[in-house]
C-alpha cells in the first residue's frame, strides 16, 4: 500500500478550524429522526451541472444515479474496457442523510472521472432503523449491485465517509466472511471511517487530539455509535470493522484507498486498522495529513486548499483503479 503523509496548514484552514471548534459537534449532528426504512431523498441544486440524475429503487433502497456522460459519448467510448461505477454511503452518525457537501463531493467526482456513475445510496437510518436491521438490508444490496456488475462489467467502488466508511468496511467484510465466493468491489473509498464503534475512552493520545478536533466530540461519538449497534454487541466485526480478520481484505484483491485527518478523533483507530490490513498486504492508498479535521475532503467546496487537494488526490487514485 502506498501511504502519502503531509503536514502543512493554510492560514484559511486554521481560522476555519478555530471557528468552527466552538460550535462541535453541532455542526456535525441532527435531530431529526429519519423513519423506518430508506428515506427518499431529493438531490442537492448542485447535481444540476450534471448531464443524468436518476432516481431509482433498488430492493427498497432509493439510489440516485450521478453522470456526466451523454449517450453520444457513451457509445462513442463504449469498449470491452471495465466502467468505473462509486455508491456512496454518506456519513452522518447512522442517523442523518446526505447533506449538501455530500451532494457537492459526489456531483464533484462525476464531473471529473470521464464516464464514471456516482450512485448516492440512501440506507434505513438509526435510531428507527439500527445496525441489525439495516445490515441485512444493505447486505443484500451489495450482493445485487456486484452480480449487476459482472454482467455489466463495470468496475464497483464503495464509498464513504465517517459512518458511511464504516458501512462500507462492513459490508465488504461482512461478505468475505459470509460467502467469500460472492462477486467483490474493486476497490472502498474510506475518508475519515470509523471503524472502532466500542466506547471510546479520553485517554493518552487521543486526549491530545480531542483538544484539537474541531467537529467531534468523544462522547457525541459514543452516543452515535451506542444508538446504531443498540442491543447489538458492538464489537462485532459487523459493527466495528476494526475486530474483523484483518486478512480478509487483502486476501480477496480488494483495494482501500483512504483518507484521514491528524485532528480527528476517528483517525487514530482507522490508522491501527489500515496498518493491521497491511501487514498482510493491503493494496491501494492512503493519505493522513497532519492538523486537517474529520472529512476534511468535503470542504473543497469552501475552497479550502488542503481539501481541493486531498479530493482531487481521491480523483487520481479512482482513476488509476
Amino acid at each position: 500500500m502506498y501511504i502519502e503523509t503531509r503536514s502543512s496548514q493554510s492560514v484559511f484552514s486554521y481560522i476555519l478550524q478555530s471557528a468552527i471548534r466552538p460550535f462541535k459537534p453541532h455542526l456535525v449532528t441532527s435531530d431529526k429522526i429519519c423513519p423506518t426504512g430508506s428515506p427518499k431523498l431529493t438531490p442537492h441544486r448542485c447535481t444540476k451541472r450534471l448531464r443524468t440524475v436518476v432516481e431509482r429503487k433498488i430492493d427498497d433502497i432509493w439510489t440516485y444515479d450521478l453522470s456526466h456522460s451523454d449517450e453520444a459519448s457513451a457509445a462513442q467510448t463504449e469498449t470491452d474496457s471495465p466502467k468505473l461505477h462509486i455508491y456512496y454511503f454518506a456519513g452522518g452518525g447512522w442517523q442523518g442523510p446526505p447533506s449538501s457537501q455530500h451532494w457537492r463531493f459526489c456531483t464533484a467526482l462525476a464531473l471529473s472521472l470521464r464516464g464514471c456513475v456516482v450512485t448516492v445510496v440512501s440506507p434505513p437510518l438509526a435510531p428507527k432503523s439500527p445496525a441489525s436491521v439495516t445490515m441485512p438490508i444493505l447486505s443484500r444490496l451489495y450482493n445485487l449491485i456486484l452480480e449487476q456488475s459482472r454482467a455489466n462489467k463495470d468496475l464497483v467502488v464503495l464509498a464513504g465517509d465517517s459512518s458511511g466508511g464504516n458501512l462500507v468496511l462492513c459490508l465488504a467484510l461482512r461478505a468475505l466472511t459470509q460467502d467469500p465466493g460472492l462477486v467483490r468491489p474493486r476497490a472502498l473509498l474510506v475518508i475519515s471511517p470509523a471503524v472502532d464503534l466500542r466506547p471510546m475512552k479520553v485517554q493518552g493520545e487521543l486526549r491530545a487530539i480531542a483538544k484539537k478536533d474541531p467537529v467531534l466530540t468523544v462522547s457525541s461519538h459514543n452516543a452515535e455509535a451506542k444508538t446504531w449497534a443498540c442491543e447489538e454487541d458492538p464489537a462485532e466485526y459487523w459493527i466495528s470493522p476494526a475486530t474483523a480478520d484483518s486478512k480478509l481484505l487483502s486476501e480477496a484483491g480488494i483495494h482501500v484507498i483512504g483518507v484521514t485527518g491528524g485532528w480527528d478523533i476517528l483517525s487514530p483507530d482507522a490508522i491501527k486498522f489500515r496498518e493491521a490490513a497491511r501487514q498482510h498486504g493491503l493494496r491501494g492508498a492512503w493519505l493522513h495529513w497532519e492538523k486537517q479535521m474529520h472529512c476534511f475532503p468535503l470542504a473543497f467546496m469552501y475552497r479550502l486548499p488542503e481539501a481541493v487537494q486531498a479530493k482531487d488526490w481521491i480523483v487520481e487514485q479512482l482513476q488509476r483503479l
